[in-house]
């Protein structure tokens, strides 16, 4: 049974947060820098900002940043992941972050305008771009097309600005700006009209992943719509380094329910549990000899300290 329980945990790898490379985050969370890896490379996206209602502007497009950095291994690094309305993505313990882009706004007609700015990507080490600005909307007509997200190979585009109404209401409303590359997204189009009437809507866009900036809605139903979520990727070179199987510590069961079986131990050792969040939730030795019955379910990191050596295990409590 013993053997069983081994070889599953030695399929399962070393974290929640799997250790290859490269690792992407869409929603906040921790990256654990692996053994032996002292430079990582991080690319960021901002999220799409949402596009004014009513005849409004389309949402900016994210900005984006991509550099290189120094770290030390094993340590933690909180990872932001912004969402529309322009709330910042990126890792500030490194220094590289990108805006979110501006939601659109409604200007008094004859003007057309009102669209968000584009996000700025800044602390990126080789390259920081600038999300495309909404495109402009009609007041209480039609929507202005998001702008695009920036993106590996250029600052993102403008979304397409609308009409003024002309006494008929048969437009598609602004288009949508396109992004600057991958992973950056394009914008949605603006609200408008399929009909003369103004009665039939021909609806906005959400911002395509990730960072595209929202489509403006339109004065008769058709709401804006939102821009697409922040992004984070890193990478590393791989290492000849192996974390588990260093000094033949086998843990088992796995998943566990309430104790957590050694093998082969020196007694020497300090062992940490950590949650999905980073949080050390229990430390000590012997952790063989605790009841973990009361620990809410899920995926957590075991870290094994032993003078200058580190083993880092998956487990999961069910």
């Amino acid at each position: 049974m013993k053997k069983n329980f081994t070889l599953l945990f030695g399929l399962i790898g070393s974290f929640a947060f799997s250790q290859v490379s490269p690792q992407t985050f869409t929603s906040s969370g921790v990256f654990l820098v692996p053994s032996g890896v002292t430079s990582i490379t991080v690319e960021v996206v901002g999220a799409g900002g949402t596009g004014g209602g009513n005849g409004g502007g389309g949402g900016g497009g994210g900005g984006y940043a991509i550099g290189t950095y120094s770290v030390t291994p094993l340590s933690s690094l909180s990872i932001v992941i912004g969402t529309t309305g322009g709330s910042v993505t990126g890792i500030s313990s490194i220094g590289i972050t990108a805006t979110g882009g501006g939601d659109g706004t409604s200007v008094p007609n004859p003007t057309i305008g009102g669209g968000g700015a584009g996000g700025v990507g800044t602390g990126g080490t080789t390259a920081n771009r600038t999300g495309g600005t909404g495109g402009g909307g009609y007041w209480t007509y039609f929507g202005g097309g998001g702008g695009g997200a920036a993106g590996a190979t250029s600052n993102g585009f403008v979304g397409g600005n609308t009409i003024a109404w002309t006494g008929v209401c048969m437009t598609p409303g602004g288009a949508a700006g396109l992004s600057g590359g991958a992973p950056g997204g394009n914008g949605g189009k603006g609200a408008g009209f399929t009909d003369a009437a103004c009665n039939v809507t021909d609806a906005a866009a959400i911002g395509v992943n990730y960072g595209g900036g929202g489509g403006g809605g339109n004065g008769n139903g058709g709401v804006a719509k939102a821009g697409a979520d922040g992004y984070v990727s890193i990478s590393w070179a791989t290492t000849n380094v192996d974390a588990i199987n260093a000094n033949n510590l086998i843990v088992y069961p796995n998943p566990f329910m309430d104790k957590i079986t050694i093998e082969n131990p020196k007694g020497t050792e300090l062992f940490e549990l950590i949650n999905a969040i980073g949080q050390i939730v229990w430390s000590g030795k012997n952790i063989e000899q605790h009841d973990f019955s009361d620990l809410t379910k899920g995926v957590y990191m075991m870290r094994v300290l032993d003078g200058n050596s580190t083993q880092i295990f998956k487990l999961i409590k069910e």
